[in-house]
C-alpha cells in the first residue's frame, strides 16, 4: 500500500500546531495569570499596611480583644461597629477594594464590609490557615453576583488575598485581613491580549504550515517519480534475470529438442526410403485389383502375362513386413513430436508476459513445470526430488514465482560438483506455503552467507550469473507479503525456505 506524505504530513502537523498554539497559549496565560497575581497580592499586602496603619491601632487591635469570649450575634452588636465601618467605607472610597474583612486569631469574623457576615467562622478556610501560620494566600475568583462596599456587582473577576496582620512584637500574626480587590478590567484586556496572541500565532503556524506543505507535495512528488523509475528498473533488471536465466537453459532445451528431431528426421527419411521401395509392389497391386473389378462374374480366373514384367519383378525386395516397420518409425516421430510439444508447452507457461496478473495458482504445479525446464540445463549426475504435499491454490503472480523456483534450483544444481541431489519440499502450514530447495551441495561460507541477497553480488565466476537473481528472488517473495531465508553448512549443502501467504498483499508488483 503506498505511503501518503501529504496527507500523513497534513494531520500530523494540524495536530502539532493545534497541541503547540494550545501549550502557547496555555504557558501564556498562566505566567501572565502569576505575574497578575503577584501584583495585585503586592497591592493588597500595600492596602492591608495603610488599614493597619489608619485603622488596626484605632479600631481593630481593641476589637480583637472585645471579640474575646462574645458569640457571633454578640459580635455583630458590637457599638463600635458602625464607627469603624463608616471609617473603612471612607478609606476605600475611590479604590479596587471591594470587600475587606477581619479574622481574629480563631478564625472568626470580627469585622466585614459586608456587615452581615460579621460572626462567621472561616477557621477551615485554607486560605486563613495560611495567613494565620505566617503566609500571604491570593487567588483569582469569579463572582456571578458579588456584594461590595456600597452595592452589589455582578460577573467580576476578584483577587482575594488573605494577609496576615502581627502583634506589635512581630513574633505571630494577631489577625487576618482579606480584601478583595477588582481584576475584571485587567482579565478583559488579558483575554483580549489572548485573541490577538492567538490570530498571530494562527497566521504564522498557517505561513509555516503553507510552506512546509510546498515542500512535502513536492518531496512527494520527487518520491513518487523516483518510486517509478525504481519500479521500471526493477521490471528491466527483473526481465535481464529472467534472459539470463533463460539463456542458461537454451544449451540444455537445445539438446532436449535435437533429440526427438534427430530421431524423427533419421525415421521419416527411412519411412521415404521404404515407400519408394513398395512404389512398385503397391503399382502391381493397384492394376491387378483394377482388373479384378473389370472382370465379368461368371470368369472366376484371370491370366497374367509376365513375359515382359518378369525381370522387373525379380529386382523386387519386399518381404511383406515393411508396413509394420513403417507403423513404427511413424510411431516414433508422433512420440519425438509429443516430447518438443512438451517441452514447448512448459517453456510457453514458463515465458508468458502476464505478469502482472494475479490468480489463484496451484504451486505444485508450477515447481512441476519449473522442474521440467531446469532438467534441461542439469547435468544427469544430479537428481532432482519432489516432495510436495497438498496444498490449497495460492493468490500470486505465478510468472513472478517461477522466477524464483528456476533461480534457487538451478543454483542449487551449480552448487554440486559431481552426483548429488536437489530436493524441492512443498507444504501448507495454517495461513501460508512453504516451499524448501536443498542441495548437497557445497555449502555457503559463513562470511558469505550475509551478502547473497544483495544486488550484483555472487561468487561465481565473471561472465556465470548476473548477481541478481537473488535479489529479485527476494523482492518478488517480498512483495507477495513472504519471506525467504537461508540455512548451510559449508561441504553438507544449503536450504532456502520460502513462505508466502494464502492471499496476495497490494504490494505484488509488476516485477
Amino acid at each position: 500500500m503506498p505511503f501518503h506524505l501529504v496527507r500523513h504530513f497534513t494531520l500530523t502537523s494540524l495536530l502539532f500546531f493545534l497541541a503547540a498554539g494550545g501549550a502557547l497559549g496555555y504557558y501564556y496565560r498562566d505566567m501572565t495569570l502569576s505575574r497578575m497575581l503577584q501584583q495585585q497580592e503586592s497591592g493588597n499586602i500595600d492596602l492591608t499596611k495603610v488599614f493597619a496603619n489608619s485603622l488596626w491601632q484605632r479600631h481593630f487591635s481593641s476589637l480583637l480583644e472585645e471579640s474575646r469570649g462574645k458569640n457571633p450575634q454578640e459580635l455583630k452588636n458590637n457599638s463600635h461597629l458602625r464607627e469603624i465601618h463608616a471609617d473603612v467605607v471612607a478609606l476605600m472610597r475611590g479604590s479596587s477594594a471591594y470587600k475587606i474583612k477581619v479574622y481574629d486569631p480563631a478564625g472568626r469574623t470580627i469585622y466585614s464590609s459586608e456587615l452581615t457576615q460579621i460572626g462567621e467562622d472561616k477557621s477551615a478556610n485554607p486560605g486563613f490557615i495560611g495567613a494565620i501560620n505566617g503566609k500571604t494566600q491570593t487567588e483569582l475568583v469569579h463572582k456571578a453576583k458579588f456584594s461590595a462596599f456600597e452595592q452589589v456587582v455582578e460577573n467580576r473577576d476578584l483577587i482575594q488575598s488573605y494577609i496576615p496582620q502581627y502583634a506589635p512584637d512581630g513574633s505571630t500574626p494577631a489577625g487576618v485581613f482579606e480584601i478583595y480587590s477588582d481584576a475584571t478590567p485587567f482579565m478583559a484586556e488579558l483575554r483580549r491580549a489572548e485573541i490577538q496572541l492567538g490570530l498571530i500565532v494562527s497566521g504564522a503556524l498557517s505561513l509555516l504550515f503553507g510552506a512546509l506543505y510546498l515542500i512535502v507535495r513536492r518531496a512527494q512528488s520527487i518520491i513518487r517519480q523516483q518510486s517509478n523509475e525504481k519500479l521500471h528498473t526493477q521490471q528491466h533488471l527483473a526481465q535481464s534475470e529472467k534472459m539470463a536465466s533463460l539463456g542458461q537453459l537454451v544449451a540444455g532445451v537445445t539438446h532436449q529438442l535435437n533429440t526427438p528431431i534427430g530421431f524423427s528426421h533419421n525415421n521419416v527419411s527411412l519411412a521415404i526410403s521404404c515407400l519408394k521401395e513398395l512404389t512398385t509392389p503397391l503399382m502391381v497391386a493397384a492394376r491387378l485389383c483394377e482388373l479384378v473389378q473389370r472382370l465379368p462374374p461368371e470368369r472366376g480366373q484371370i491370366t497374367l502375362n509376365l513375359g515382359k514384367s518378369r525381370e522387373a519383378l525379380k529386382k523386387l525386395s519386399f518381404r511383406g513386413d515393411e508396413l509394420n516397420d513403417l507403423t513404427l518409425m511413424l510411431g516414433d516421430v508422433l512420440s519425438g513430436l509429443e516430447q518438443m510439444r512438451e517441452l514447448v508447452a512448459n517453456l510457453r507457461d514458463f515465458t508468458r508476459l502476464d505478469r502482472s496478473k494475479v490468480v489463484d495458482a496451484d504451486l505444485n504445479a508450477a515447481l512441476k513445470n519449473v522442474i521440467y525446464i531446469a532438467r534441461s540445463s542439469i547435468p544427469t549426475s544430479i537428481q532432482i526430488f519432489e516432495e510436495f504435499g497438498q496444498l490449497p491454490k495460492v493468490a500470486c503472480n505465478p510468472s513472478q514465482l517461477n522466477q524464483v523456483f528456476l533461480n534457487l534450483i538451478t543454483n542449487a544444481a551449480q552448487a554440486i560438483s559431481g552426483d548429488g541431489r536437489v530436493v524441492v519440499r512443498t507444504v501448507a502450514n495454517g495461513s501460508e506455503i512453504i516451499i524448501e530447495v536443498s542441495d548437497t551441495g557445497s555449502g555457503i561460507s559463513p562470511d558469505v552467507l550475509p551478502r547473497i541477497f544483495e544486488s550484483f553480488y555472487t561468487t561465481k565466476p565473471r561472465g556465470i550469473g548476473t548477481g541478481l537473481g537473488l535479489s529479485i528472488a527476494r523482492d518478488i517473495v517480498e512483495n507477495h507479503g513472504g519471506g525467504i531465508s537461508v540455512s548451510s553448512q559449508p561441504g553438507q549443502g544449503t536450504t532456502f525456505r520460502i513462505t508466502l501467504p494464502l492471499q496476495a498483499p497490494d504490494t505484488v508488483l509488476a516485477l
